[in-house]
């Protein structure tokens, strides 16, 4: 059996007693001998042993000890940091801090070049030593309970790298604080290697901080801008560190499949990009502010070798023929009844006008006249997510593991997560015929015997106009209205609106109406007798100009009439809306929404800005946060209407149609001469579109077809079916 031979002697006396000199002796000794030593320890101070820390334990023990037998040796034990003995390192650590110390003790002491003269109280103050001198030396005393609850001490004259002096400026004092470093932020499932990344992350933000630069430095104009204003989306260094992380983390997040391959593809996008693209990018995405938006560049003008009158005649076949086959999509062909109107405003005012708010979801009550304690909601504040879901783009390997959660591009948080934005009230929207029109009545355009002129004095043929709309304790009310001539595109009206309600929420983002608008408004009669001049919207944006304001949507409504007829065509994109809140039902509309149709019908549609991208090569709603520019809207959705003009005149004509005066001198678009396969009176089953395979028995049939009223080029026959519109026949 083996077993240590650690205290197996020391009841047993060594055999050389005191004269013993080994230092761990497996026998036992007298206590005397320690004694002795301690003795000896006493008459020498300058040696130092560990024996002399923990002598005092020592000789504790051997007390306790029976006599002539030595007790076993207890581990010493230390009441205070400072009874501890320093340990080889520390002791060589110290060693070296006092020869620091003596250094700089002996280059302090040293007498300057220049003779002083110093006072005695200069001179008693330089006797004393250096403050580095009294410092606490390493190793620093453990915290205790009681340091720690203590605040930390000022007396240490000697202040951190990272803490700000009191006397320093503020500005330099929050700009060396960086909330970010150009470090990939971590994500839970990175999609590369987070070196990769960094390499990728560099590589963004190089080609950020030179175009940056090269907007500070600007001398001339680009894209309409002068550089002192361009100098105002110029992105200081947490900025450019900011946009380089967020482009970085949003590819890493959207494209985790592809990161590589999309990373690099933005990698030369950037490196190749140009100031301009560059400044609409800083002012999307950052939202700059700036005091006006970019200018636009003028655009090619639209040739579709008609006259003007010639076009509104080829437009007419674009007229939207039943209204009615669309009242589930929105649309209002007739005003609801007075009955109807008032049994809406009954059932509003018995459920005590409790609504759902359009931007949370959540629950509340209106007080359109505020209650007692002057508030207009209850259940405030209001948190939402601006920005409506994204599904992310699927790749092949989802089909099978399924899709990525939707998401809102706001805050790149999952659908359901609580708002990013917060706002005090809550707002509503209805689209009930008979409650709107309980805020409002409708009304269908009138006749008009004594239609108003244009500002050169013509008869206005055909009219685009664009609204608007902000929320108000009343709903969803128009702010704005604007309304130019078809094809001109000259202005006829612009103006703001003061709604009925209290206003909430001008829905600035997408109105573009902003409260300063409404204060620097000017009453309509005084802009009427003295108006300025209109401005070319292709040139300069419409809002660097004061707008005249009216009193109420009704008065809004009736300056629109004003140019109307029942038969006048008036167009809009998505025009329901726009008519709904202007309170109007006119029978003669043409909706560019329905001209371009979504390949999986209603109520799905394109939006203006793509189509406006796709068809006319022009950017609009480019304002980011500032809004859209109803001006600019009217002008893009009248002109998409010529683009199809263009091409239906195209197309009739290679079938033998064209223009002729009539008796009056104007011109009006007739049929072919007899004898042409597509003679005067064609139906849906006549037997030219057979012989010509255009039936309308496939799907792949086009309408675009002369005699038809619809004529929308391009749309078949399944997206007339798919929309519930009708296809009538004219001149049969």
């Amino acid at each position: 059996m083996v077993f240590t031979p650690t205290n197996l002697f020391k009841g047993i006396q060594c055999p050389q007693s005191d004269d013993c000199k080994l230092t761990n002796c497996i026998f036992g000794h007298s206590p005397l001998k320690q004694e002795r030593g301690n003795e000896t320890a006493t008459t020498n101070p300058s040696v130092t042993s560990p024996r002399e820390t923990n002598g005092s334990a020592q000789l504790t023990s051997a007390s306790n000890a029976s006599n002539g037998v030595a007790a076993k040796r207890s581990k010493p034990t230390y009441q205070t940091i400072a009874e501890k003995p320093l340990s080889r390192a520390e002791k060589i650590k110290a060693d070296l801090e006092a020869t620091r110390l003596r250094k700089t003790a002996r280059a302090e002491s040293k007498p300057s070049q220049a003779p002083t003269t110093l006072t005695g109280s200069q001179a008693s103050a330089n006797d004393k030593p250096p403050s580095s001198l009294l410092r606490e030396v390493s190793p620093p005393p453990r915290p205790t309970a009681r340091t720690l609850a203590e605040p930390p001490s000022n007396t240490n004259s000697r202040k951190r790298s990272h803490e700000a002096s009191e006397d320093e400026h503020p500005a330099k004092r929050i700009a060396s604080v960086k909330t970010e470093s150009l470090n990939p932020r971590m994500l839970a499932n990175a999609p590369e290697s987070h070196a990769r990344r960094a390499v990728y992350l560099q590589l963004i933000h190089k080609d950020m901080v030179r175009l940056n630069a090269e907007v500070s430095k600007a001398t001339t104009a680009v894209s309409g801008w002068e550089p002192d204003r361009m100098r105002l989306l110029v992105l200081d260094d947490s900025e450019l560190i900011k946009f380089a992380l967020d482009e970085e983390e949003k590819i890493a997040r959207e494209h985790p499949k592809v990161y590589g391959n999309v990373i690099k593809n933005r990698i030369v996008a950037y490196h190749k990009m140009k100031p301009e693209p560059w400044l609409e990018i800083v002012l999307v995405s950052f939202g700059k502010d700036a005091p006006s938006p970019i200018a636009k560049v003028p655009t090619k003008a639209l040739e579709t070798g008609l006259t003007p009158s010639q076009e509104v005649e080829v437009a007419t076949q674009f007229l939207l023929a039943d209204q009615q086959s669309l009242k589930a999509h929105g649309y209002i062909p007739d005003p609801p009844t007075v009955e109807q109107a008032e049994a809406a405003a009954k059932a509003v005012e018995i459920s005590k006008h409790y609504e759902e708010c359009d931007r949370c979801g959540s629950r509340f009550q209106m007080f359109p006249d505020r209650n007692e304690e002057g508030i207009l909601a209850t259940n405030g504040p209001c948190k939402f997510h601006p920005m409506r879901k994204v599904y992310p783009t699927r790749t092949k390997i989802e089909n099978y593991t399924g899709g990525k959660d939707p998401l809102h591009p706001c805050c790149n948080d999952a659908v359901g997560s609580p708002g990013c934005t917060e706002r005090e009230d809550h707002i509503f929207k209805t689209d009930s015929p008979a409650r709107l029109a309980a805020v409002l009545p409708f009304i269908t355009t009138p006749e008009n015997l004594s239609q108003a002129r244009d500002k050169r004095g013509a008869v206005v043929k055909a009219v685009t106009f664009d609204c608007e709309m902000g929320y108000t304790s009343l709903g969803f009310e128009m702010v704005r209205l604007t309304a130019v001539t078809w094809p001109e595109g000259r202005d006829l009206l612009d103006i703001l609106v003061r709604p009925l309600g209290t206003i909430i929420d001008l829905n600035s983002r997408f109105s573009g109406v902003w409260p300063e608008h409404f204060t620097k408004a000017t009453p309509y009669e005084t802009w009427l007798a003295n108006p300025l001049p209109a401005l070319d919207p292709t040139q300069t944006p419409s809002e660097s100009k004061t707008l005249p304001v009216v009193d109420s949507p009704r008065k809004a409504r009736e300056l629109l009439c004003s140019f109307l007829t029942p038969t006048t065509p008036l167009i809009g994109h998505a025009i329901e809306n726009d008519l709904n809140v202007t309170r109007l039902c006119h029978p003669t509309v043409i909706d560019t929404m329905l001209l371009y149709p979504h390949p999986r019908g209603l109520p799905f549609r394109f939006g203006l800005k793509m189509l406006s991208k796709k068809y006319l090569q022009r950017d609009i709603q480019t304002g980011g946060d500032r809004g859209h520019d109803s001006l600019e809207d009217a002008i893009s959705t009248g002109d998409l209407v010529r683009v199809k003009v263009g091409l239906e005149w195209k197309r009739v004509r290679k079938l033998g149609w064209a223009f002729e005066d009539d008796e009056y001198g104007e011109s009006r678009l007739v049929r072919p001469h007899e004898g042409n396969v597509f003679a005067a009176g064609l139906s849906v089953d006549a037997d030219p579109k057979k012989l010509a395979g255009l039936d309308g028995t496939d799907e792949s049939d086009d309408v675009a077809l002369p005699g038809f009223a619809s004529g929308m080029g391009g749309i078949t026959v399944a997206d007339i079916t798919n929309m519930g519109l009708a296809i009538n026949v004219v001149g049969s």
